[in-house]
């Protein structure tokens, strides 16, 4: 006498039967297989600013030095050296950063120079 089996679900038309060998999620021979991979998520790294405060015939150095201090952490000596290049070559690099730090340290600059009175400009610049 054979054995009854239970009855098979019934199978959608269009649709592959997944307890059929082959088929999705069930059987041997791993045919109609699905292999998902892992696509690694590249971020890009941001663009870069150069903050470049510009010369002008006003602005006393030392308050230039001491913008450099405070807002770009430059100590005396590299702060000294870089007003010089802005005072000899008409501008000079502060420093790159980022985007949004770049135009914050820009609007700083340019907050304390009129605060004090002082024409300096300050820019950035696509690195």
């Amino acid at each position: 006498m054979p054995e009854d089996k239970p009855p098979s679900p019934p199978r959608l038309p269009g649709r592959p039967d997944p307890l059929r060998p082959g088929g999705p999620g069930g059987g041997e021979g791993g045919q109609g297989t699905v292999v998902a991979e892992r696509r690694v998520a590249r971020t890009k790294p941001p663009s870069l600013y150069q903050v470049v405060m510009l010369n002008d015939d006003y602005t006393p150095m030392e308050f230039v030095v001491m913008v450099l201090q405070q807002y770009f952490q430059r100590d005396l000596d590299t702060a000294t050296q870089i007003m010089l290049k802005i005072h000899h070559e008409g501008r000079g690099v502060c420093g790159v950063y980022p985007k949004d730090i770049a135009a914050t340290k820009v609007e700083l600059v340019l907050t304390a120079a009129r605060r004090d009175g002082h024409p300096l400009q300050c820019i950035m610049e696509a690195a």
